[in-house]
């Protein structure tokens, strides 16, 4: 009597593995079909951003495309996202580096236009990524430094040196370019921050193009 117990209790395991082996199979089957669902709705939905989508740190590039399409200004944010952390960096080669940054984005705007694939509100959801990045970062590097108490608004100000601003987040601007494919008119050579010893980010003397649309914006 004791084998058929303990005969029928392994059958009955079995059956139950191969019951649980097959409810898995199913979930999995369904959370893919899922995922695949999902991930086709969502391509539908940013169809008008075919370059960027995807393939921006976290989801920037769907929040920005939601900015884009209840017609708020991405160039505008861009400027305000520097402009903000601008403010609270005290003089220093930093402060200078940060503002070169801003000179080299406007630069990589217009060779956008100009020279590679994709529309202005991709390129510019593009730069909008790059900037609020690296806003969070140098607003983190400002407030790991002691505390200058600069401004009236009581802000944490501090210099920050140009070093701090010569690696990654900051020098991601130099990856913006490669999402956007070339147009035939594209000079020989691919735009860089980096001048000819290696330093970051090279002088810029911006873009007027882009000026233009700023001043159109009332900044």
């Amino acid at each position: 009597m004791t084998f058929i117990t303990i005969l029928l209790a392994v059958i009955a395991y079995i059956l139950w593995k191969i019951y649980r082996q097959r409810e898995d199979e199913k979930e999995e089957i369904a959370s893919e079909k899922f995922d695949i669902e999902w991930e086709k709705k969502k391509r539908e939905e940013y169809k008008d951003y075919p370059y960027i989508y995807g393939k921006l740190i976290g989801n920037w590039d769907q929040v920005f495309a939601d900015f884009h399409k209840k017609g708020m200004s991405l160039l505008k944010l861009s400027f305000h996202l520097m402009l903000g952390e601008s403010v609270k960096i005290d003089y220093s080669e930093g402060s200078m580096k940060w503002d070169s940054l801003w000179d080299a984005s406007k630069e990589l705007l217009e060779h956008l236009e100009k020279y590679h694939e994709g529309s202005i509100a991709e390129h510019e959801i593009a730069l909008t990524a790059y900037w609020q990045v690296a806003a969070t970062e140098i607003g983190d590097l400002i407030k790991a430094s002691p505390n200058t108490g600069s401004l009236s608004s009581g802000a944490h100000t501090s210099p920050i040196s140009g070093e701090k601003l010569e690696v990654a987040p900051f020098t991601d601007i130099e990856k913006i370019a490669s999402l956007f494919p070339k147009k035939a008119n594209h000079p020989a050579h691919e735009i860089s921050f980096f001048d000819e010893k290696g330093n970051f980010p090279r002088e810029s003397k911006g873009s007027a193009h882009i000026d233009a649309k700023i001043k159109a914006l009332g900044l």
